[in-house]
């Protein structure tokens, strides 16, 4: 979606494509839009006590 969406930011190199990883052209990515997405990803993977704790501070 994101490659579809902006080619010429998000890029699959094929190095990296085994892996399902897309590489971002530097400087061409909002740098609150990528915070926000990897504390979201984070979030989806993280266990239990770790968002407990994120959450309290």
């Amino acid at each position: 979606m994101l490659m579809s969406a902006d080619p010429e930011t998000f890029v699959l190199h094929p190095h990296y494509a085994k892996h399902g990883l897309i590489l971002v052209a530097a400087g061409r990515i909002d740098p609150d839009w990528a915070s926000a997405r990897l504390t979201q990803s984070w979030r989806d993977m993280a266990p239990k006590k770790f968002l407990k704790e994120w959450d309290a501070r």
